[in-house]
């Protein structure tokens, strides 16, 4: 009660007093309890993510959406869950001016959803390509984070030593988090918790490894850390793999004990197909080494009733995938023809105007001239060049149609390279045009990160060597 009056006197506040910051709102957001979510908070998020949408709080709006995405996960509800995650790039809530937290987000939510949907190839790709500027970061929150997203998938398929080299990392950087020495992070409690998780996480790749003396000291320091949080979400995880350890070392009863407080955990706040399984696969295998064959053929069913609904759910969501697929490919191959078509058509108007400028310079070309050249009028590219460059720093919309007819084979060359956006061929032609960093972000209306990430992001999609500097690569592009 106490909780819902304060977050209705939240939303009265931001009507009566000073607007809400977008950080104030991303901060409530983090705090919404997690493992206990359900129709009711995912209705609080909404009420902020549209406070976020009155104010063009895009962070807000993109954390809103994927903390839905996370409890519809949690709850069974994959479609829905897909629906939110889609409506964060609908809505291009997330560019290079992002908080790179929501950006990280973003990409551990979509490559768990794809890796429970077997998609394992995008699930490590979607974390591959985030990887190494989460380390550049230097922030402990986030390195814990991405190396137990590893360590799981690693984990789950069998590869060990991948898994325990990707926990070990997990594991010091939660302690590093928890310290938080000279209070360098914000600590938000569901961040805490899950911190806890990579002792539990480490003695549970110890155990599938049969190394159970190692396990050992990771288990009893995962039973101590629930004194210190009471987070169902640890509790649960803390206790799974405390069961799983008893049940290796045949202290079946204790085994037992850990597991039906699991199932109790998870019967109230954990729906999804994960949790399911993992504790009734467990205790199949307990009653199966305690020779009870009644609970044993219980679980098995259970089992199956999991799998079949599963796999009933995952046909369902790689058709909408694969719908989505489809469509993208038919936009991009759309955009791709009318960017030709636009190449084809101002490379004809270019020629064209070339074609009757000479011929109307040589008919007029003055036949009394003086001993000394006094120069005509400008050449028809030193003229186009000009307002070419005028265009440029005016920042028209014309800039792009004029720059076709003074370089017609430019975006031509581009192509060859590499597909690019519309968007990307301007950028291309600001920098061939020799135009600094600091002049783009001048005449774009944008700032000087952005554009320097604009042309890290170019380098590698044109593959552009690192020694070589890009302004030359240009420079020799048409030669």
């Amino acid at each position: 009660m106490i909780r819902k009056l304060t977050f209705l006197f939240f939303l009265f506040s931001t009507f009566f007093y000073s607007q809400q910051t977008e950080e104030e709102l991303k901060n409530i957001l983090f705090d919404v309890e997690f493992c206990t979510a359900g129709p009711k908070e995912i209705r609080e998020i909404d009420s902020i993510v549209t406070i976020c949408r009155k104010y063009s709080y895009h962070d807000g709006m993109a954390l809103g959406y994927l903390k839905t995405a996370n409890i519809y996960n949690k709850n069974n509800e994959v479609k829905k869950a897909f629906y939110y995650i889609d409506k964060v790039d609908k809505e291009n809530l997330i560019n290079e001016e992002s908080d790179f937290e929501i950006v990280l987000y973003q990409h551990i939510i979509k490559s768990l959803l794809y890796f429970n949907l077997g998609e394992r190839v995008t699930a490590f790709g979607l974390l591959d390509e985030i990887y190494e500027e989460t380390i550049r970061q230097n922030n402990a929150y986030y390195t814990y984070v991405i190396n137990w997203q590893y360590a799981g998938f690693y984990n789950e398929m069998n590869q060990r030593e991948k898994a325990l080299e990707k926990i070990k990392i997990a594991y010091k950087y939660s302690k590093i988090y928890r310290e938080n020495k000279n209070h360098r992070y914000k600590i938000h409690k569901a961040h805490l918790s899950w911190s806890f998780m990579t002792t539990s996480y480490m003695a549970a790749i110890y155990i599938d490894m049969g190394r159970h003396d190692l396990a050992k000291g990771y288990i009893q320091e995962s039973l101590n850390d629930l004194k210190k949080n009471d987070n169902k979400s640890l509790l649960y995880f803390n206790l799974f793999n405390a069961a799983k350890y008893y049940r290796a070392v045949k202290d079946f009863k204790s085994a037992r004990h850990y597991l039906w407080m699991c199932k109790k955990i998870a019967g109230h706040h954990f729906k999804d197909e994960f949790h399911q399984k993992s504790v009734a696969k467990e205790l199949k295998s307990l009653y199966e080494e305690m020779k009870e064959k009644d609970s044993t053929a219980y679980y098995v069913n259970q089992l199956l009733d999991i799998q079949t609904a599963k796999e009933k759910q995952n046909q369902v969501l790689k058709d909408i995938i694969d719908k989505k697929d489809q469509t993208d490919e038919k936009n991009e191959k759309k955009l791709t023809q009318g960017l030709f078509f636009i190449l084809l058509v101002s490379a004809v108007i270019c020629i064209l105007f070339i074609f009757l400028f000479l011929r109307y310079y040589k008919k007029h070309k003055s036949k009394g001239q003086d001993k000394i050249d006094i120069p005509h009028k400008l050449p028809v590219q030193e003229c186009i060049f000009k307002e070419v460059i005028r265009l440029a720093k005016e920042n028209s919309p014309e800039f792009l149609t004029r720059f076709h007819e003074y370089c017609p084979h430019f975006s031509e060359e581009l192509l060859k390279v590499s597909v690019l956006k519309i968007s990307e061929v301007r950028f291309c032609a600001y920098i061939y045009l020799n135009f600094s960093t600091k002049d783009i972000a001048e005449y774009t209306h944008t700032s000087v990160r952005t554009v320097q990430t604009k042309k890290y992001n170019l380098r590698k999609k044109l593959n552009i060597p690192g020694d070589m500097d890009i302004y030359v690569w240009f420079s020799k592009l048409l030669k």
